[in-house]
């Protein structure tokens, strides 16, 4: 069985907070319940003023549901007031209110929604500088201990992730062995871990060959001596110890910290 997932598409920004140097950056966060053409509604109304969206995200929700949408805009060359633009976006059908993001500071703006939520569950973001204190500095000052760890860790959240990933899969009625392998690559790939692509998988035996591009983990340790992945090696582990329930073993045989084009992971039983 083989499944392949496209590679290249554009890069998407997950900003909760914007640095623009000299700029009068303020924020909207407009809600409501969730009705056709709302979100054109709202973005048509700072383009009917010649206002720069500098970012506009909006919560996926059915028709009907109660929505979200977050807007920071540039305001330096506008003469418009914010309160002003709010109360016309008060005024559209639907919208139920509207909150002001202004900060005290010139050139920033973040959104300080409380707490942060992926699906259900609360959330924190790591970027790049944060993994490379979690995925590099930790393994430099505890050596081969923290490389163990690193796996461990990876094989515990890899479960505790597809567990509640089966429990979605099962709200949908995605039954199909092969439908759930599939979630579970684009749901990986969604995370921003890396673009998985099955080369082999077997169902009835507990064996899996996988192929990531562009592995974060991998991305921040190169140049390396040897394959460099842990934690999504022990991440690949525990999705595929729920897959298959039974305990899963992975080894990365091709690395890009190496200099390999793609990392590459076979997982077997380790029974």
């Amino acid at each position: 069985m083989k499944i392949y997932l496209i590679k290249f598409v554009e890069r998407f920004s997950v900003d909760r907070f914007l640095f623009s140097p000299g700029r009068r950056l303020v924020g909207f966060i407009v809600k409501g319940v969730s009705k056709k053409g709302i979100l054109a509604s709202v973005v048509n109304l700072f383009s009917d003023r010649r206002i720069d969206i500098t970012y506009c995200s909006s919560k996926a929700v059915m028709e009907g549901e109660e929505g979200r949408i977050l807007l920071f805009v540039d305001l330096t060359d506008s003469p418009v007031n914010p309160h002003s633009i709010a109360d016309e976006l008060k005024d559209m059908d639907a919208v139920e209110g509207v909150e002001i993001i202004e900060s005290n500071v010139e050139g920033f703006i973040a959104d300080t929604s409380f707490p942060l939520i992926i699906g259900s569950d609360r959330a924190v973001l790591l970027d790049e500088s944060a993994l490379k204190g979690l995925l590099l500095k930790f393994r430099e000052r505890l050596g081969t201990g923290a490389e163990a760890m690193l796996y461990h860790i990876g094989l515990e959240v890899g479960k505790e992730r597809w567990r509640y990933i089966l429990r979605m899969t099962d709200e949908i009625g995605a039954e199909r062995f092969v439908d759930r392998v599939s979630i579970a690559a684009e749901v990986f790939r969604s995370m921003g871990y890396g673009i998985l692509r099955i080369r082999e998988l077997r169902e009835e035996t507990p064996h899996v060959i996988l192929e990531v591009w562009d592995c974060i983990e991998c991305q921040l340790g190169r140049p390396s001596r040897k394959p460099f992945s842990q934690f999504i090696r022990g991440l690949l582990a525990g999705l595929t110890s729920i897959i298959y329930e039974t305990e899963m073993y992975a080894m990365e045989n091709r690395c890009i910290a190496v200099g390999d084009p793609y990392c590459l992971f076979e997982i077997t039983s380790q029974k």
